[in-house]
């Protein structure tokens, strides 16, 4: 009896896929292919800060080309962004302007762009989610990300040196 046991027992674990089968007709488990994964890594390049970025060539703002390519701005419009950049702080990040609520090279007035307003209760730049607060405008990848905002939100007019920068360009 206790042999009968341990044979059902068996068969059982057998259904349930707990042991292999040992019937000869049994199917045979087929061996399939294994599948590779190719892994790729990837090095990010670090993130770039001002220092790096506050290169000038002539009445441009050279240093800022990839920052504002990589942050969505249209290839034809850069030249006259950097133009810009140099016009409103020379290239610099530090510059402080309109009692020190304008900064970044692109000199983005901060009061009127990202802080609430009663169009914007929490911020024009914060209602596009480009920042949570002002002080994230340190980063050159989101300065350019806001000054593009401001960009396609009224042209080139939302900077008062536009056209001195238009002029350098020979427009």
């Amino acid at each position: 009896m206790r042999a009968l046991t341990i044979t059902a027992i068996l068969a059982v674990a057998a259904l349930l896929g707990l042991v292999p089968a040992y019937a000869v007709d049994a199917p045979q488990p087929t061996k399939r292919p294994v599948a590779t994964t190719t892994t790729t890594t990837t090095t990010l390049a670090p993130a770039p800060v001002w220092s790096d970025l506050e290169r000038s060539e002539g009445k441009s703002c050279v240093g800022l080309a990839p920052v504002a390519y990589a942050a969505g701005w249209p290839q034809d419009e850069i030249p006259m962004l950097l133009a810009v950049a140099w016009q409103e702080s020379r290239c610099q990040a530090d510059v402080r302007g309109d009692n020190g609520v304008s900064w970044t090279p692109y000199q983005i007035h901060t009061k009127s762009w990202c802080r609430p307003n009663r169009y914007y209760p929490d911020g024009y730049l914060q209602s596009l989610r480009i920042v949570k607060t002002c002080d994230d405008l340190a980063d050159p990848l989101t300065a350019a990300r806001a000054a593009l905002a401001i960009w396609q939100y009224g042209g080139w007019k939302q900077w008062t040196t536009w056209k001195a920068a238009s002029t350098t360009l020979g427009h």
